[in-house]
């Protein structure tokens, strides 16, 4: 006949109390060891230096300040274009020269501004002597004096206008002709004497750079980019196994497109740069780094409404449950601040089998 549940825990304990006073039962029977102990797998929290870093290709090209691609800055026509490609310039030396039109017609009306204020003002000088004369032999009003002295105020002031405007108009011409900022190589030249070019980023002429002066540029993943900073250290390494070179983050552009999965960053050497252009390089950027960290595997993290925690195995051979603070983390790696001390052990396999407080067995 089948006993009732109820009344199995307690024939249980006696079973086990009679089993170890051995004063009852069957001398030979096996004896009741309670819960069998989970086995875990676990780590030690240690102290160490934790490094968070991006890992990313890059390769050598011009640095920002040292790369010009020259545009028309109007319709224009390009009357002289005195360089080709691979053909070394100075700093100063004449890139290319436009004809635009809209400047010549500038010019012009500035010009012809000038002559007539200055004519305006030869015809008031000359209103002005005979009105004085008329006025100091009693011949003409005070009034009438004193108009023709205004008029040539007024032409004189006009002709100053008339002049700036022209001086202004001949600085702009400046635009007509374009000089290279820095010394380099002229390493494209996509028009010649004679073309029509508009101004437009599809419609270059040529492309001037420095080869002394290169920075490294890098795609990162939109994630990553938000967390690199101008300054932060960083280490480029040549695929073809030259030595690693310092660097540091010079700037980062921000993706146009929100939806795009990356955006640049341009990468400084700390040292006189020795990698030609084009050279494909390994780059590790510094995001964040602690020297004194109480570390353990991501791995070991646990979330709930309260929080994250982590399963201790304890000295007793018992899971425990401890809320931890948490601090920087790597992809693998995460900083205990709080909750934690070093030499701990955190269990990191079987977790989806331990509660706190049953009993467990560290695997090896």
């Amino acid at each position: 006949m089948q006993q009732p549940a109820a009344r199995r825990p307690r024939q249980l304990l006696l079973a086990f109390l009679c089993t170890v006073a051995a004063g009852c039962g069957n001398a030979g029977a096996p004896a009741y060891e309670g819960p069998t102990a989970t086995v875990v797998t676990v780590a030690t929290a240690q102290i160490r230096e934790l490094r968070d870093v991006a890992n990313a290709p890059g390769v050598i090209v011009p640095a920002a300040v040292a790369d010009l691609t020259v545009y028309a800055p109007e319709m224009a026509e390009i009357v002289d274009l005195p360089v080709q490609a691979d053909q070394p310039v100075e700093a100063g030396d004449v890139l290319v020269q436009f004809d635009i039109a809209s400047l010549n017609q500038e010019l012009a009306a500035a010009e012809l501004g000038e002559i007539e204020a200055q004519a305006r003002l030869d015809r008031a000088r000359t209103e002005l002597s005979r009105q004085t004369d008329l006025f100091e032999r009693g011949i003409t009003s005070r009034m009438a004096h004193d108009a023709a002295r205004l008029e040539h105020s007024a032409a004189e002031t006009a002709l100053t206008l008339a002049r700036n405007r022209l001086e202004a108009v001949r600085a702009g011409q400046d635009r007509a002709v374009v000089r290279a900022p820095f010394s380099g190589v002229v390493v494209a030249v996509w028009h010649q004497k004679g073309d029509i070019v508009r101004p437009d980023r599809s419609d270059p002429i040529l492309r001037l750079i420095d080869p002394t002066r290169v920075q490294v540029a890098v795609q990162l993943p939109v994630a990553q980019l938000a967390r690199v900073l101008p300054g932060q250290a960083a280490t480029v390494r040549a695929i073809a196994g030259l030595e690693d070179e310092p660097a540091v983050v010079a700037s980062k552009t921000e993706a146009l497109d929100p939806t795009a999965p990356t955006g640049e960053v341009r990468l400084s050497f700390t040292n006189p740069a020795t990698l030609p252009l084009d050279t494909p390089v390994s780059v590790e950027i510094l995001l964040d780094r602690r020297a004194d960290a109480l570390v353990i595997p991501l791995q070991a993290v646990n979330r709930d409404v309260s929080g994250p925690y982590v399963m201790v195995a304890g000295p007793d051979g018992l899971a425990q449950r401890r809320e931890v603070r948490l601090g920087l983390a790597t992809s693998d790696l995460v900083e205990v601040v709080t909750g934690l001390e070093p030499g701990e052990q955190v269990i990191v396999a079987g977790l989806q089998d331990v509660e706190p407080g049953m009993p467990i067995a560290i695997g090896r």
